[in-house]
């Protein structure tokens, strides 16, 4: 079983880049001062009422605080990305979980099985990223980092 980290901060920044993302931390004031020395500018983060995950964390954000139209854009993006995610690692806990019920009772794998799941592995690997970026300048042509 998965175990995702949580967190009682959210918010976004805009980077030196310019780019808009989405930030989470454990202690607000830690996570500002870090912002700060980065040179991040537009902090906007908000303490969550507990501890969440990313994608809770991101949904309470986008319910519950008063973000501009462009910050609610990256805050979609964010969901998007995180809700992929977590369907992708609910699929790959079923298919570890059918091949181990498959190895004890000593059936062999589909040749088709194996090969869906080498590729799923290998894409989840290519796949990770923390989070989507906008240039920020722009406001309204993305440059998304996914």
């Amino acid at each position: 079983m998965l175990t995702e980290k949580l967190f009682t901060v959210v918010g976004t920044a805009i980077n030196t880049k310019g780019e808009l993302k989405v930030r989470w931390a454990n202690d607000l004031v830690q996570r500002i001062n870090i912002l700060i020395k980065g040179k991040c500018e537009d902090i906007n983060l908000h303490e969550t009422p507990e501890p969440m995950t990313k994608l809770d964390a991101v949904i309470w954000l986008k319910n519950n605080t008063g973000l501009t139209p462009f910050q609610l854009d990256v805050v979609d993006m964010k969901i998007y990305e995180k809700e992929k995610e977590k369907k992708r690692c609910k699929a790959k806990e079923t298919i570890t979980s059918n091949v181990r019920k498959n190895v004890e009772s000593n059936k062999e794998t589909d040749p088709r099985v194996a090969k869906f799941i080498e590729d799923t592995v290998a894409n989840t690997d290519n796949d990770t990223t923390e989070s989507n970026t906008i240039d920020a300048r722009a406001e309204g042509k993305t440059k998304a980092s996914v």
